[in-house]
């Protein structure tokens, strides 16, 4: 039988090794921009500030998220942002594709988690 008087709650439940994270990415960059500014000529799309704008607050997004996936997340904090400028109105006026798809595309950023709906189209 073991007894627990001899034995410091430390040994008991050792605590948890610190998880290293990989440091986040710095996303404001010329070369950045410049890929921007190329595939945004590409699609034909003439960058304005108001774009611009948009675009540097999704970069912001992901210099300071770690889990940074959830496309229903972000599209709400996106909303939520230019809320006084007319919201998602506002936001598909600028990207008539969608914001959060055509930016990723320019920034050549990560897929977002649940952007489409795979059920989508599903015969019965």
């Amino acid at each position: 039988m073991m007894m627990f008087g001899d034995v410091t709650i430390d040994e008991m439940f050792p605590r948890a090794v610190p998880v290293m994270r990989a440091p986040l990415p710095v996303l404001k960059t010329e070369k950045i921009y410049a890929r921007i500014n190329r595939k945004a000529k590409e699609f034909g799309l003439q960058l304005s500030d108001e774009h611009r704008e948009v675009i540097d607050f999704i970069l912001d997004f992901y210099e300071v998220c770690d889990d940074c996936e959830n496309a229903r997340k972000l599209a709400d904090m996106l909303q939520d942002e230019f809320k006084e400028m007319g919201g998602r109105k506002y936001l598909y006026q600028l990207f008539p594709e969608g914001p959060l798809s055509t930016i990723h595309e320019l920034a050549d950023l990560p897929s977002l988690g649940h952007e489409k709906d795979k059920s989508f189209g599903t015969r019965w």
